[in-house]
């Protein structure tokens, strides 16, 4: 039985260093994992299409998701490196072997989601608008990132944005589809499930937040199909 804790990520003020602006402008999805010299690549399967990475400066942080979620304000240290302290993490519905064992590999020996760490980046160029970003870990493990994804999901042609971004009562959720039923789910930053509504989306739609108190949220919008996108908002 796969057990997960939830913890409270430590917020503290991000130092504006001159960062690769690519690490921002980009979304990366998993190539593969090197642990211990091994080679892992991510499953796919009908839990994981891809292995989805970004990285926020409104406000710094780092998310990455593959069935399960897991997410913290990150320190940048230099301009290749930067400090995270420990992950809240939001779960999925995650049952397949295959999907238990990367998510162990992925966010406790890669990412060490529940301990502080450092990790170096190097991102490179290629051909065609492919690159790469490289993560390196304070135990030399690494994570191979590209701007492509491996398979394309249907969550993936659903544009999500959202805003205003502090908030203070209503949350705007804006899509790039006319008409699209999405499942709606608030979690706080120790992944306490807070708020689970189903809305008509026709291009935009309004969230109500004014019960919340002032902090770090998650939201979730997932699609008919069961594809999940999550964005992180400020309550003021």
């Amino acid at each position: 039985m796969k057990t997960i804790l939830y913890i409270l990520i430590f917020n503290f003020s991000a130092l504006s260093f001159a960062q690769d602006p690519q690490l921002f402008e980009n979304n990366w999805y998993l190539q593969k994992l090197i642990l211990n010299g091994q080679d892992y690549f991510p499953p796919h399967n009908n839990e994981i299409q891809n292995v989805y990475l970004e990285f926020s400066e409104n406000p710094y942080y780092v998310l990455t998701e593959a069935c399960s979620s897991i997410a913290t304000d990150i320190f940048l240290i230099d301009n290749d490196s930067f400090q995270v302290m420990r992950f809240a993490i939001i779960t999925g519905e995650c049952f397949l072997q295959e999907t238990i064992d990367f998510e162990n590999r992925y966010f406790n020996d890669f990412f060490h989601w529940q301990q502080p760490h450092e990790f170096n980046y190097l991102i490179e160029a290629g051909s065609n608008n492919i690159k790469m970003l490289t993560l390196t870990n304070q135990d030399n493990h690494q994570a191979i990132y590209g701007n492509q994804p491996l398979s394309v999901s249907e969550i993936e042609n659903s544009k999500f944005s959202i805003h205003p971004n502090p908030v203070k009562n209503e949350l705007f959720l804006n899509s790039n589809k006319k008409s699209e039923k999405l499942k709606i789910k608030i979690y706080n930053v120790e992944g306490k499930l807070l708020s689970n509504q189903t809305v008509e989306l026709e291009m935009q739609t309004s969230i109500n937040v004014s019960q919340l108190k002032s902090g770090s949220y998650f939201l979730s919008i997932e699609n008919e199909n069961g594809n999940r996108a999550i964005n992180k908002f400020l309550k003021e």
